[in-house]
C-alpha cells in the first residue's frame, strides 16, 4: 500500500516477550468492541502484535474515520489524503465481516469521487449507523445511492447538500437522524421524514434552504431544532416527550412564532423541555404576566440556556412559565448576562406571595464568569420563599477563583437560603 512506511512507523515489537496474553483468547464479539473503541490507526497498529493479529483490524465491525486524529497520531498535520484513502480502500477490500458502523470524518472536498465510491460500497452493506462530516467549507453533496441503504437505524449529516432522489422509497428502520449545517428544500427534508416511519429522534440544526417545518410523526420521542425556520408546525405527535429549541448562529430568528407556542402547548406527552435565551426574549417583548399562551400539564422539566436578566420582562416570562405548567418539578436555568438587584426589587416586592410552586422539588442555576448574582439571586429567593415542597438548590459560578463571591457575602447568601427553604440541600459549587 502506497502509505505502507507511514503505517510500518506506528508501532515496533516490544523488547521483552510477553509471557501472558489474556486478550487474544477472548471471544471475538469482545475483541469486536475492544478494537472498535480504537482510531484507525491504533487498530493498524495491533496487526504487528503476532500473526494472529494481523488481520483482525480487517474484520472490524465499525470503521471510525478522522483524518483530523489520523494527521494528530502519525505526526502530520498536513495528512496526505493518500494515506486516507490507502487505509479505507485496504480495510473495504479485505474485510471479512459484515460493517455495521461507519464514521467519516474528512477533509475531502477535492476527492469526492473517492468518498463516493465507498458510500456506494457501503450502500450494499449491512450497515446500520451512518455519519457522514465534511471539515472543509464546501459542503459534500449526498449521491442519490446513498438513499439505498437497507437498515440505516443512526443517520447523521453535517456540512452536506442533501436532494432527496425520486427513487426513495423509505428508510424503513431509521429511528436517529441528525442533520446539522444541511442544505435541503422543505420539499426533500418532508420527503425524508415521511420516508423514515419509525423516527424517534430528530435533530435540525443551522438548515440552509428551510423555511416551513411540518412534523406529524406518532412515534417521534425527541426533537432538537433551532430558530431558523420561519414556521414551524408540530402535528400529531403523540409520544413526542422531548422538544429542544436552541440558538445556533446571531441572524437567527422565528418569524411565525405563535404557531410554535400552540403546538407546545398541544403537546399531551411534552416532559422535558429546553428553550434558549432568544426564544425566551422573544416572549417576554409580546408577552405580559399572566397571558402567556403557552400552557402544558405534562411538562415536568424545564431548561433555559442563556437567559439576559435585563428587563422585568424576562423575569415574567419565567413565573409565567412555572405558573401556566404547573406541574414542574425540576427547573434549570443559565444566566448570560444579569444587571443589579435593583433591576427586580420592586417587582419581587409587589409580588411577595402572588405565585405558588407547590410542584417544584429541584432548581438548578449556573451564572457564565464575569456575570453579576445581584438580581439572580433576589430572584432565586424568590422562588425559594414560593417554593413550600423545594428539595435541592443548587448554584453555579464559572470563572477563575478571583471571579467569584466573597466568602462573608457567600456564607449570608447560603444562610438566606437555607431558611428560606428548611427542607432544601442547598449548594453552592464553581
Amino acid at each position: 500500500m502506497a502509505s505502507a512506511s507511514g503505517l510500518s512507523s506506528l508501532g515496533e515489537h516490544d523488547s521483552f516477550e510477553v509471557t501472558v496474553d489474556r486478550i487474544s483468547c477472548l471471544p471475538w464479539h469482545v475483541l469486536n468492541i475492544i478494537l472498535g473503541k480504537l482510531s484507525i490507526v491504533d487498530a493498524v497498529r495491533t496487526s504487528i502484535l503476532s500473526k494472529d493479529w494481523q488481520y483482525k483490524w480487517l474484520s472490524l465491525s465499525k470503521l471510525n474515520i478522522d483524518s483530523r486524529v489520523i494527521g494528530r497520531e502519525l505526526n502530520n498535520e498536513d495528512l496526505r489524503w493518500d494515506i486516507v484513502s490507502n487505509i479505507i480502500n485496504r480495510f473495504f477490500l479485505n474485510h471479512s465481516s459484515a460493517i455495521k458502523e461507519v464514521s467519516l470524518k474528512t477533509f475531502c472536498s477535492e476527492h469526492y469521487s473517492d468518498l463516493y465510491q465507498w458510500i456506494r460500497y457501503l450502500s450494499e452493506q449491512d450497515v446500520e449507523i451512518m455519519s457522514v462530516e465534511e471539515f472543509s467549507n464546501e459542503r459534500f453533496v449526498i449521491p442519490s445511492f446513498f438513499f439505498t441503504f437497507k437498515k440505516l437505524q443512526f443517520l447523521f449529516l453535517k456540512s452536506c447538500a442533501i436532494q432527496i432522489p425520486s427513487h426513495f422509497q423509505r428508510f424503513k428502520l431509521l429511528r436517529t437522524l441528525f442533520l446539522v449545517d444541511i442544505s435541503i428544500t422543505d420539499d426533500d427534508l418532508h420527503h425524508l421524514l415521511v420516508g423514515s416511519p419509525l423516527l424517534v429522534k430528530l435533530v435540525l440544526l443551522r438548515i440552509s434552504g428551510l423555511k416551513h417545518l411540518r412534523i406529524s410523526f406518532p412515534r417521534l420521542a425527541a426533537l432538537q431544532i433551532d430558530i431558523g425556520m420561519e414556521d414551524i408546525v408540530i402535528g400529531a405527535s403523540a409520544h413526542l416527550s422531548v422538544v429542544s429549541i436552541l440558538k445556533s448562529s446571531d441572524n437567527e430568528k422565528i418569524i411565525h412564532w405563535p404557531s410554535v407556542i400552540r403546538c407546545l402547548s398541544s403537546l399531551d406527552a411534552l416532559g422535558t423541555l429546553v428553550l434558549c435565551g432568544d426564544f425566551i426574549k422573544i416572549l417576554a417583548a409580546n408577552y405580559g404576566l399572566e397571558n402567556l399562551p403557552l400552557r402544558n400539564n405534562s411538562l415536568w422539566f424545564l431548561t433555559l440556556f442563556d437567559v439576559r436578566f435585563e428587563s422585568i420582562e424576562v423575569f415574567k416570562v419565567f413565573l409565567s412559565l412555572l405558573s401556566s405548567c404547573p406541574n414542574i418539578s425540576h427547573f434549570q436555568f443559565v444566566v448570560k448576562a444579569a444587571k443589579g438587584p435593583k433591576l427586580i426589587t420592586r417587582f419581587l416586592r409587589e409580588n411577595k406571595g402572588r405565585f405558588s410552586f407547590p410542584k417544584l422539588k429541584s432548581v438548578v442555576v449556573t451564572c457564565h464568569s464575569g456575570v453579576g448574582m445581584g438580581c439572580t439571586i433576589n430572584f432565586i429567593e424568590f422562588l425559594g420563599a414560593h417554593s413550600p415542597n423545594l428539595t435541592y438548590l443548587r448554584i453555579g459560578k464559572g470563572g477563575d477563583p478571583e471571579s467569584q463571591m466573597n466568602t462573608t457575602r457567600l456564607t449570608n447568601m447560603l444562610s438566606r437560603l437555607r431558611k428560606l427553604c428548611p427542607h432544601a440541600l442547598v449548594l453552592y459549587t464553581r
